[in-house]
């Protein structure tokens, strides 16, 4: 049964929507007096449901417009959105059909430009990279701020061409063009590449990390940390014995398995740095183990499928973390009872597993589990909740929050509020960030968490490291950073001090070092290609964050 409700809030609803679909009409019929209700609806309604990603819906209405409105000044742009609508639906040759009928009549530089990207995309889905590129130029041309992104569409697609032939025939079609001024340029570092062979360094690295998309600045962290370690001991003004292969995973499985096989086949690389986002796990994995070349991976995911033996994994999974937590806080705290806040997210339901498992196993209690959204800015609520029914439980209680910095930070402020006693904070390396103390303020005092990497440890090799990150790149290091840094030494330091000519041979040799200092605490991988390291105890003291264990 249906609440009343509900029905008026639905009538609203259409109410609100008409009236904004009726504003939109007239103003658009005032601006444009030989257009109809008619055909600005059907153009509207098109527009909308485009916007929705529900283009065969928008389609029809274009394509209703353009049939039964021939004298409709909306017809061109009718047409031009069906040219998007055709594209989105894998339709090319429908889309270039109908681009092209755009060319009689006026157009803008702006949507000329567009009209020309379009096109490019059209033929490169037909796999026409000659077409792709006459049309990219074409709108190269036309000068404007998209200048830029096409030029970073043709660099890409000429990429793709591996042999000098087909280069040459790039540079001889578009000559004088941007096509063919950057096959040129190919072709030359071709030629360099061939002259300076007999210096080659003696071994190639394949490196993959996500260097475009939402993981980006992540993959530029972990790749300064590998290209200090490599540059750290080569001569000055010599070649470096260890080239890097860098590719860009894009955060997409295809674009991993696609570089590994290159890296492996063509490039003859002995072992893969990479790659680090958790999506891109099982695909890398399998490809790997397709070629046989070893993964030093930066996955934090927990792995639970077969990896054929050429995996290693140089990240603090989840299960690392909350094992060194519960055991510092057990053993080395004395805390027994214990309870979550946890953010209701596959990330959030992950660590409160885990965390409950390992509390049962060392004979703790949990006294409470409390759940809060995502997005949540506003605490009190669970808080209030929460330490109610508890109050008489919580002293030598351990707060578990799997949850980023600025997030902690929030939620450690608002607890501050209710002076609560007797309470241990406990989190992951994703409180080890600015938020923390920033937004936390005087709550987050004492609080403790795991992470692999204190900038501030006074071993040699850590501080010599962060001396060196400065120098190089005028900001402090952080975990990432030094993952990365540590995957590289470590196979640096095989190849310096082993004989290894295959990746075989180097997966072996992994395998049998297991006494590396690495500044992450990398130590070696066991058999099942988990990184052998002991993780680091935090806490906040006035207002900084301390090692206290171990």
């Amino acid at each position: 049964m249906s609440h009343p409700w509900k029905k008026k809030r639905g009538s609203e609803s259409r109410f609100i929507f008409t009236f904004l679909l009726f504003l939109f009409i007239y103003n658009f019929c005032s601006a444009h007096p030989l257009s109809t209700p008619e055909d600005t609806l059907l153009f509207r309604e098109g527009e909308i449901l485009l916007t929705k990603g529900e283009t065969e819906k928008a389609l029809w209405r274009f394509k209703r417009l353009v049939t039964e409105y021939p004298q409709s000044p909306l017809l061109n742009e009718a047409k031009f959105r069906m040219g998007i609508c055709y594209f989105r639906l894998k339709k090319p040759k429908d889309s270039i059909r109908i681009l092209n009928e755009l060319f009689s009549t006026f157009l803008s530089p702006t949507r000329m430009v567009q009209i020309f990207t379009l096109l490019g995309d059209n033929y490169l889905e037909l796999k026409d990279p000659h077409n792709a590129l006459l049309w990219y130029g074409k709108g190269i041309l036309v000068q404007g701020p998209s200048s830029n992104e096409l030029k970073t569409k043709v660099r890409t697609l000429i990429d793709t061409f591996d042999s000098e032939e087909e280069l040459k025939q790039i540079e001889s079609l578009y000559r004088g063009a941007y096509a063919g001024d950057y096959a040129k340029l190919k072709l030359t570092q071709l030629e360099s590449l061939r002259r300076d062979e007999r210096f080659a360094p003696t071994y190639r690295l394949g490196v993959i990390l996500p260097l475009s998309g939402i993981g980006q600045s992540f993959g530029e962290k972990v790749l300064q940390g590998i290209q200090l370690a490599v540059k750290e001991t080569d001569p000055p003004n010599k070649n470096s014995w260890i080239s890097l292969e860098v590719r860009d995973s894009k955060g997409s499985p295809h674009e991993v398995e696609k570089a590994i096989e290159e890296l492996a086949a063509k490039r003859k690389v002995l072992a893969i740095l990479g790659p680090l986002l958790s999506q891109t796990a099982e695909s890398a994995i399998r490809k790997a183990g397709q070629v046989k070349v070893p993964l030093i991976t930066f996955f934090q995911k927990d792995l639970n499928f077969d990896h054929g033996g050429f995996l290693f994994q140089n990240s603090i999974t989840p299960l690392q973390q909350v094992q060194s937590l519960v055991d510092f806080a057990v053993n080395e705290s004395g805390l027994q009872s214990f309870a979550i806040f946890y953010p209701n997210s596959p990330y959030g339901s992950h660590f409160k597993t885990l965390f409950l498992q390992e509390v049962t196993q060392r004979g703790g209690k949990i006294i409470g589990v409390v759940a809060y959204q995502e997005d949540q800015t506003d605490f009190s609520e669970e808080i209030k909740g929460f330490f109610k029914f508890r109050v008489n439980q919580i002293y030598q209680c351990g707060l578990f929050i799997p949850d980023t910095h600025d997030r902690i930070g929030l939620i450690l402020s608002q607890i501050a509020r209710y002076n609560i006693k007797g309470l241990t904070f406990l989190g992951t390396s994703s409180w080890n960030g600015p938020g923390l103390i920033s937004v936390g303020g005087s709550g987050a005092e004492e609080s403790i968490f795991v992470d692999a990497f204190y900038k501030r440890d006074p071993s040699l090799g850590v501080s010599r490291f962060v001396q060196e990150f400065r120098k190089t790149y005028q900001r402090d290091p952080e975990t990432l950073e030094a993952l990365g840094y540590d995957g590289a030494k470590f196979l640096k330091e095989i190849l310096q001090s082993k004989k290894v000519s295959t990746p075989a041979q180097l997966k072996e040799e992994i395998l049998q070092t297991q006494n590396f200092q690495g500044v992450s605490g990398l130590k070696g991988f066991d058999e099942s290609g988990k990184s052998i390291r002991s993780l680091h105890i935090l806490k906040v003291n006035q207002g900084r964050v301390e090692k206290i264990f171990p």
